[in-house]
C-alpha cells in the first residue's frame, strides 16, 4: 500500500478550508483515508489557528514510509517537521 499525506479542499466556494489526511494513494482524494491529520483555514484571522497539525502522528506516518504531496511537504517544512528526502 502506498501511503500518501495530501490536503482536501472542503468548504463552499471563496471560502477554502482543507484537512490534511493520510490515505492509500490510489484512492481518490477526497474518497475513503486512514487518518485525519490536521486542519488548513487560510481565511482564519488567528495565526494559531490557521493550520493546526497532529505533529506526533504526522511523524508515525512518515516513518512508516508515507510520501507527501508538493504541497504538505512545504507546510511541514515551514512548521518544524522535516519530512525524509525524496518524498
Amino acid at each position: 500500500m502506498a501511503l500518501t499525506l495530501r490536503l482536501v479542499r472542503l468548504g463552499r466556494r471563496n471560502r477554502a478550508f482543507f484537512r490534511l489526511r493520510a490515505s492509500d494513494s490510489r484512492n481518490a482524494t477526497t474518497g475513503r483515508f486512514i487518518e485525519e491529520l490536521g486542519t488548513v483555514d487560510p481565511i482564519e484571522k488567528n495565526p494559531e489557528k490557521q493550520v493546526v497539525l497532529k505533529k506526533e502522528r504526522i511523524e508515525y506516518w512518515l516513518q512508516k514510509g508515507a510520501k507527501t504531496s508538493e504541497t504538505v511537504g512545504a507546510l511541514l517544512k515551514k512548521h518544524g517537521i522535516v519530512a525524509r528526502a525524496g518524498s
